[in-house]
């Protein structure tokens, strides 16, 4: 996919699908796991393939990002195959290492599309560009961790890579808060990759919270006066408003 014909930033989820599921119908693009938080669900939900076919059936469509490992690059293509079989949604989340990189080209090979993670610098970048990654994900929250000026890093990865026709879709990783989604999104990423509860920490603002509570009275003020009479009282329990004949 080029960059060009990219759509504006995506949200993506990952934690449990228990979780996850309440928030798909608000524009979420796609769902992303990761070996820490895979290793914690299968304690809860059993085996990881009856894991990634429960994400699978949270949605009938958008990609399901599932990471693996191994110590060859015929271990990690050997297994992305076997995910791979399970719905041409999924997408392989592959390290930024030689062997990892490998995997990634024989995958482009057959068709089966992959992220490549752990990307901390424009040059990893490229090489994952160049071995055939559809998906990049620079780690922004690790980055601002480290003391480093995260957002001219990702921003310097998001202008080289734009660069390239046809680049990767650049998926900012590891964002643990509001202010590292928002380092992502500024510097260029086409999509960050955040849990439940950091969607809801980013919505918090003392100016919104200002702003909806004066608007809040407000519309508590019109229902006392009696001015919302035809509107409350009307909408249906589906919460679409119902006609009222007089």
């Amino acid at each position: 996919m080029g960059l060009q014909e990219r759509p504006p930033v995506g949200i993506w989820l990952q934690g449990d699908p228990e979780e996850v599921k309440d928030y798909l119908e608000l524009g979420i693009h796609g769902i992303v796991t990761n070996t820490i938080i895979l290793d914690d669900l299968v304690d809860k939900y059993g085996p990881m393939l009856g894991l990634i076919e429960r994400y699978l059936e949270l949605q009938d469509d958008g990609p399901v990002v599932v990471e693996i490992d191994g110590d060859t690059a015929e271990d990690i293509f050997r297994v992305s195959r076997v995910f791979g079989r399970l719905s041409p949604r999924i997408v392989m989340k592959i390290p930024c290492t030689t062997k990892g990189l490998r995997a990634v080209a024989r995958l482009k090979a057959v068709g089966q599309d992959s992220m490549v993670t752990t990307t901390f610098s424009a040059s990893q970048a490229v090489a994952a560009s160049c071995a055939g990654a559809e998906y990049i994900a620079p780690f922004v929250g690790p980055t601002i961790d480290s003391g480093a000026d995260a957002f001219k890093i990702v921003a310097d990865i998001a202008r080289v890579i734009s660069e390239r026709p046809n680049g990767p879709y650049l998926l900012g990783g590891i964002i643990r808060n509001a202010i590292s989604a928002d380092v992502a999104i500024r510097a260029g990423c086409d999509g960050i990759v955040i849990f439940p509860h950091t969607y809801e920490e980013m919505l918090l603002h003392p100016g919104t919270a200002e702003w909806n509570a004066t608007f809040r009275n407000k519309w508590d003020s019109m229902e006392a006066k009696g001015a919302l009479v035809g509107v409350l009282d009307t909408a249906g329990a589906d919460g679409h408003a119902e006609t009222v004949v007089v």
